[in-house]
């Protein structure tokens, strides 16, 4: 039987805390089956993870950055552009878990998840979702309005959220089912994460799920175990590199 965690709901009634350590953490592999080595892609003079670091190390609502990597290469590239880097096993399943093993031991209160191809991203939105970490919501995630052009994308993943903010589900199919247009946004997730602490290492203890191995999406096993997602939704811009298309894609923009 799957093992269903239940978080209390005092959450609720959580005050905002100015002395949260909120710490950003951006995991790195190398073995990418789309683009292999993609942290040390070069982007206009710079690697992908360092242009990603420099990002959210200047949000000034978070009090550290790491990288965190299974890759020696990563590493030392990371070291020499004065990241915090750390080695993680290569045998973590999902990113979430090589977050969970960076973070392990040390002191901090909430942690906040960024894809390491998230090479552009919106400050303010992140910003956003670290102060709904400090006000107690216990996991917290952004979207964006969905490109017209990626709905029928599988690799697009799609968010619904109830009127109170929080997420209903998330999908790769198209949702909602738009039977009477102009009642409802069609969101995109963008994959950032935030979690209290002992949200954390509940969420990576638990089991894959079963929605969540049907769909390949990590994300489900929150919403299946009982854990409330807190949805930001966004107006900046974000660019994920998944391919070396989208790198291409994303300098021609720069140069145009």
């Amino acid at each position: 039987m799957m093992h269903i965690y239940r978080p209390l709901m005092k959450w609720m009634q959580v005050k905002g805390r100015t002395d949260m350590k909120i710490v950003a953490v951006i995991p790195a592999r190398y073995g990418s089956s789309r683009f292999p080595g993609k942290p040390l892609a070069d982007i206009a003079g710079k690697t992908m993870i360092e242009r990603i670091y420099g990002q959210v190390a200047n949000c000034p609502h978070i009090d550290d950055v790491l990288v965190a990597t299974d890759n020696r290469e990563i590493f030392d590239a990371a070291k020499g552009f004065g990241a915090h880097s750390v080695m993680t096993s290569p045998d973590c399943p999902s990113g979430s878990d090589r977050v969970a093993e960076a973070v392990s031991g040390m002191d901090v209160d909430g942690v906040v998840n960024i894809q390491g191809d998230q090479v552009i991203l919106d400050k303010v939105a992140l910003m956003e979702l670290v102060d709904q970490l400090r006000q107690g919501c216990p996991m917290v995630t952004i979207a964006t309005a969905m490109p017209g052009d990626e709905m029928n994308d599988p690799n697009s993943v799609k968010v619904v959220i109830g009127i109170n903010g929080f997420a209903l589900y998330f999908s790769r199919s198209p949702i909602p089912y738009v039977r009477n247009p102009g009642h409802s946004s069609l969101l995109k997730h963008i994959g950032i994460y935030g979690f209290s602490r002992e949200t954390l290492y509940n969420y990576t203890n638990l089991e894959p799920s079963p929605l969540e191995k049907t769909e390949s999406l990590e994300q489900l096993r929150a919403l299946e175990s009982g854990i409330p997602i807190k949805v930001i939704v966004a107006h900046g811009e974000f660019f994920e590199i998944n391919t070396p298309q989208d790198r291409e894609r994303l300098l021609k923009t720069w140069q145009d």
